[in-house]
């Protein structure tokens, strides 16, 4: 059975330092804090608060579209929370991304423009396959 080159925290982190470094100044980026453990009481205060079921990694708001990534491991799937919460972030007129891996996610951040124009990523995998081929390590 394959394995996940990176977990899916693994990836959010390095999305969100790409970001840092790399983002674009006038857009709005945040996570969504939705897993863990939790009690009971706790539970049902954070959704009497708003917190919905699915809800996508990354929330991200540029150029006046909002943005929703979910990020999985390039092994993952979505849950039935996260595919219902894609249908109505859809339908409400939002614009949802899955993205499989860290090489997706900087796909889609860049497609979304989420970087500065100057800045030209390199895919983890083109990287390494670059470094190969210089023989560098």
């Amino acid at each position: 059975m394959p394995k996940a080159t990176l977990t899916e925290s693994q990836i959010q982190i390095e999305a969100v330092r790409l970001l840092h470094l790399f983002g674009r100044h006038d857009i709005m980026y945040f996570a969504v804090s939705n897993e863990g453990e939790r009690t009971t009481r706790f539970g049902n205060r954070l959704k009497a608060q708003g917190m919905l079921p699915g809800t996508a990694d990354l929330i991200l708001v540029i150029d006046r579209l909002c943005h929703a990534l979910e990020i999985k491991t390039e092994i993952g799937t979505q849950s039935t929370d996260q595919e219902l919460f894609a249908r109505a972030f859809e339908g409400a007129g939002g614009i949802y991304h899955l993205a499989k891996g860290l090489d997706e996610a900087i796909a889609v951040l860049t497609d979304i423009e989420a970087f500065r124009p100057n800045v030209h990523l390199l895919k983890p995998s083109a990287r390494a396959k670059a470094l190969a081929q210089l023989n560098v390590r």
